[in-house]
């Protein structure tokens, strides 16, 4: 029997914050953790009968509960550490990256329920531990599935980059959509040294200025330039983190954009994240068929 174990001890939330303040999800919240839920079950039931070591690794994994809020109405939700936990048939192993204290003691509460399962809960760094935890296997008999959901724009491009190496891993990834196109203003003059190096952390490279921005065709009253504008829509934007994540993992399947209002049919409101899969298998067979079935759930949501 294994217990817990502690190792080296800006943008709308979604669900699970990362102060004390507790502000609510919504309708994306739930449709994010149903693609989740389906996975992990579709996951286990494909490999349960190999010889993998399955393993469910949680980025972010807050506290195990989610509070949301839809059509005016409050309703504590399970979060995704908890969804993991509760998989039919289970994985073999569970590893909660969580940073915040308050966060850590829920969790370790959490896991404490699950006395029979080999958990470890990891305080630290998202992309220090992901890279630690990369790393730390041969990726031989071990399989398994990451949910990465940041607050913001944390995940750094050389964390994706580590991950795709392990062609182990099937990845869920919450893009925050609304961050993008916040740290782009429309006019370059706004882009600070926190936002560029922001948008180009977690882009993997400087070629967002060139495709994101032009130099503005409006002369000032002098005729000089004005200096650049962003002539890229949103849309156009989500376009390029798509082509980028293409090139680095072998299959990709959506982006699935959840939008701040509306229900599970009618989504509303302005865009705040796109949901994506990769899978990391470099086999045509084995990333065909994850992909085929995160598609298949993506298009029931």
């Amino acid at each position: 029997m294994e217990k817990p174990i502690n190792r080296d001890a800006d943008l709308l939330d979604d669900g699970e914050s990362s102060n004390d303040q507790h502000p609510f999800g919504g309708m994306w919240t739930r449709i994010k953790l149903e693609a989740l839920e389906k996975y992990l079950a579709a996951f286990n039931t494909a490999l349960s009968k190999q010889s993998f070591t399955r393993i469910y690794i949680d980025a972010f994994a807050g506290t195990g509960r989610c509070d949301i809020k839809v059509d005016g109405a409050n309703e504590a939700i399970d979060g995704s550490a908890r969804i993991a936990l509760a998989a039919i048939p289970s994985f073999h192993k569970f590893c909660f990256i969580e940073l915040q204290s308050r966060k850590l003691a829920a969790l370790n509460a959490l896991c404490r329920e699950y006395p029979s399962k080999s958990i470890e809960v990891i305080p630290r760094d998202a992309n220090s531990a992901l890279k630690d935890l990369c790393s730390q296997y041969q990726w031989k008999s071990e399989r398994a599935v990451l949910f990465l959901d940041p607050f913001g724009m944390q995940v750094e491009w050389s964390t994706l980059e580590a991950i795709a190496k392990t062609g182990a891993i099937d990845v869920w990834y919450l893009f925050p959509y609304s961050a993008l196109y916040r740290q782009a203003p429309k006019n370059a003059d706004a882009l600070d040294a926190d936002k560029v190096a922001s948008l180009t952390r977690v882009l993997g490279t400087d070629e967002w200025r060139q495709v994101f921005y032009v130099q503005n065709p409006q002369p000032d009253l002098f005729g000089d330039s004005n200096g650049d504008v962003r002539d890229t829509d949103h849309h156009q934007m989500l376009e390029f983190v798509s082509k980028r994540l293409k090139n680095l993992f072998p299959a990709v399947t959506g982006p699935k954009v959840l939008y701040q209002g509306g229900d599970a049919k009618n989504l509303s409101g302005p865009p705040l994240f796109a949901l994506y899969f990769a899978a990391t298998n470099p086999r045509p067979k084995a990333h065909g068929l994850a992909t085929k079935i995160a598609k298949g759930i993506l298009d029931t949501l």
